[in-house]
């Protein structure tokens, strides 16, 4: 059985993989939604899963307007 987490990984990778500048920006909010989870349950999967560690930069902006913003560094 697949995990919350790594339906999310998994979609945000195929985001990343479609995106022309190997970066995506997408709101928190509009996330959990999609996968019916808590905000905090996406923080965790960035914290864990997109890190600079596995060649990931993470910027995020939290509140209203809030969005985060994944770009694949191309260490692999």
């Amino acid at each position: 059985m697949v995990t919350l987490a790594k339906q999310i990984e998994d979609y945000l990778k195929a985001l990343l993989a479609a995106s022309k500048n190997s970066s995506i920006e997408i709101s928190r909010n509009d996330l959990a939604q999609i996968f019916m989870c808590v905000p905090s349950q996406i923080n965790y999967v960035l914290e864990t899963r997109f890190n600079s560690d596995v060649g990931y930069l993470v910027e995020t902006k939290r509140g209203g307007g809030g969005y985060i913003r994944i770009v694949k560094l191309g260490l692999e």
